[in-house]
């Protein structure tokens, strides 16, 4: 019985195409056929996951049918697996699975709801209509952003779990390859991709278009393509002597959007492809940025915008050498520390010396997703705690005031042992000491 039907379902969609190759069918009939056919190939591709997922299991294979998909449906390990995975997931919301066997909901449309399933409940996301129907009605590159935002408000931590999970798989591997080439292969965390892919863009760009300008004055000058000036733009940018571009500008770096939520009053992130940012993230970014203010009208036009500026000047970072020595906590270098508001830029902190210090890395990584709290004192000598702590020592400023220096010199001391957390390296973008050190701030 089941060889008969998958038979005539063969036979169906040979004589579908064979009245299509025909030419005769109208605009009319064949925009119909797509539609119907849609509900047909999502029957098929269920009925395809379903069969693998119970061969799998009375074989007791292990990879709830991953493996006897891909053989048979000729997918790749990577797709066969999501395919299942999505599967396995939805079977736990009925109205969505219904919906994505009747070709209503796309396979694409039907993996953003099972990650939306496995990062909050299938009792939420069975509970909202509202995404189902988004899930229905919306193409995936639109629905991707709108699955994310509906995530983000469902977690309970607004996605912070979810984004220190991410950064925990970063990862960059650098080996030879077999054709002589050195490959070099990285995963990061949102924030951290979308910045160095803004970075290499922008230096790709200056090259790509001073290549352009020399090839109209030489008709035998030989172009680089987009790709070759990303490589090339990676070695520009890892190398500091050659970082700047003779401008004295700071290169692109990563835009966050954010918004005050007209229910809830609070402040809302995102990068500008709608990957929400936990208040923490926000926070950490917001010590070292440019802020540019702009007003919408009611249909999203901008009808007034700020002047960008950066949140800490040279100046007020030399006095805050002066005063620290180094990080205020655990005086690290100041090679390997950044401006710290003390009240939340995000929040409306001042870009004054009374709000600012100096802080490691590791340090400002305690502040903003460890819980460390800092204790603003009267007399400016501000203490750190870790949480539930009471006390933690006393940071001051040192006794003698350090002569300031530039990083990079002979004058340079000696830094200390690398902290534990990865952080970037004085020189990179992120450091103080780097021309390009600061992320663009968009408050809307």
């Amino acid at each position: 019985m089941l060889i008969e039907t998958a038979r005539r379902a063969h036979a169906a969609a040979k004589e579908t195409l064979a009245l299509v190759n025909e030419g005769s069918a109208s605009c009319a009939e064949m925009r119909e056929m797509l539609e119907e056919s849609k509900a047909a190939v999502a029957a098929l591709v269920a009925a395809q996951t379903s069969a693998a997922a119970s061969i799998a299991g009375r074989e007791r294979h292990g990879d709830g049918g991953t493996q006897v998909l891909a053989d048979a449906a000729g997918l790749s390990q990577r797709d066969a697996r999501s395919q299942v995975k999505t599967a396995q997931v939805i079977e736990a919301v009925p109205a969505v699975r219904d919906a994505v066997e009747s070709g209503r909901v796309s396979q694409a449309n039907a993996r953003r709801l099972a990650d939306a399933v496995e990062k909050t409940s299938a009792a939420d996301v069975a509970s909202d209509g509202d995404l189902l129907a988004n899930a229905e009605s919306m193409r995936p590159e639109q629905f991707v952003r709108e699955a994310r935002r509906w995530t983000a408000d469902h977690q309970a931590d607004g996605g912070a779990a979810d984004y220190r999970r991410l950064r925990s798989k970063r990862s960059v591997r650098v080996f030879d390859g077999d054709d002589g080439m050195v490959h070099l292969r990285g995963e990061f965390d949102p924030v951290t991709g979308k910045r160095i892919a803004s970075r290499l863009r922008a230096q790709a760009r200056h090259l790509y278009d001073a290549d352009r300008e020399h090839a109209a004055d030489n008709d035998d000058a030989e172009r680089r393509s987009f790709d070759q000036c990303m490589a090339d733009a990676l070695d520009n940018l890892t190398n500091i002597t050659s970082a700047r571009q003779g401008t004295g500008k700071p290169l692109a770096d990563i835009c966050v959007v954010a918004h005050v939520d007209d229910d809830t009053g609070e402040l809302i992130a995102e990068l500008p492809d709608g990957e929400r940012l936990p208040q923490t993230v926000l926070e950490q970014l917001s010590c070292n940025a440019k802020l540019t203010g702009v007003v919408y009208d009611r249909k999203g036009k901008p009808i007034w915008r700020t002047e960008s500026r950066r949140t800490v000047t040279e100046s007020q970072w030399q006095l805050l050498v002066a005063r620290w020595g180094g990080c205020f906590h655990c005086g690290a270098n100041p090679g390997i520390c950044q401006g710290h508001h003390i009240e939340p830029a995000s929040r409306g902190g001042p870009t004054k010396l009374d709000n600012l210090v100096p802080a490691c890395w590791t340090c400002h990584h305690r502040i903003h997703h460890d819980g460390w709290r800092m204790h603003k004192r009267p007399d400016g000598n501000h203490t750190l705690h870790p949480p539930d702590t009471v006390s933690f020592g006393s940071a001051r400023a040192p006794d003698h005031v350090p002569a300031l220096f530039k990083p990079g010199t002979q004058h340079d001391p000696d830094p200390p042992p690398p902290p534990p957390r990865p952080a970037p390296s004085r020189g990179e973008p992120g450091s103080p000491a780097s021309p390009y050190h600061e992320p663009l701030l968009a408050l809307t």
